[in-house]
């Protein structure tokens, strides 16, 4: 019955996980998740200015998005796991498979997602992000 339990629990965790990768996504589209120190794809470069803030979240939105619709769908399969172990009173190692390709992926989208986020945000024109001043451009001389 253990198992069972750990079954639905790793079914909330993707879930939650999905739904604040779809918090994130539809609050950057809406314009309404400022930058913040709790909650965001937070790295040196998206926390430099509102600006890298906002390009960083936008170019990742689509790898957002995927987190979202991945950990929502492992989640909800992982759900109608447990149930079925539930009902027919057996379990089988391999349901075990479902929440781990689930959590696998969200984490490795969730990387990614950060990674673009953290490139769109150092290529923000006008942020220095501890290399000190852009050399002057002088070739119109």
């Amino acid at each position: 019955m253990e198992e069972r339990g750990a079954l639905f629990f790793a079914a909330l965790g993707l879930l939650a996980l999905s739904g604040l990768s779809h918090f994130i996504r539809s609050s950057i589209a809406s314009g309404t998740l400022d930058r913040n120190s709790a909650i965001g794809l937070r790295t040196k470069a998206t926390q430099s200015s509102d600006v890298a803030w906002v390009a960083g979240h936008k170019a990742a939105g689509p790898w957002l998005s995927a987190c979202a619709g991945l950990g929502y769908l492992m989640g909800a399969a992982t759900a109608v796991g447990a149930l079925v172990t539930i009902a027919t009173d057996s379990i089988h190692s391999s349901i075990w498979f479902l929440p781990a390709v689930g959590f696998a992926g969200v984490v490795v989208l969730l990387v990614l997602a950060t990674v673009i986020a953290d490139r769109h945000g150092k290529n923000v024109a006008g942020v220095d992000h501890g290399t000190g001043p852009a050399p002057l451009d002088r070739s119109a001389e």
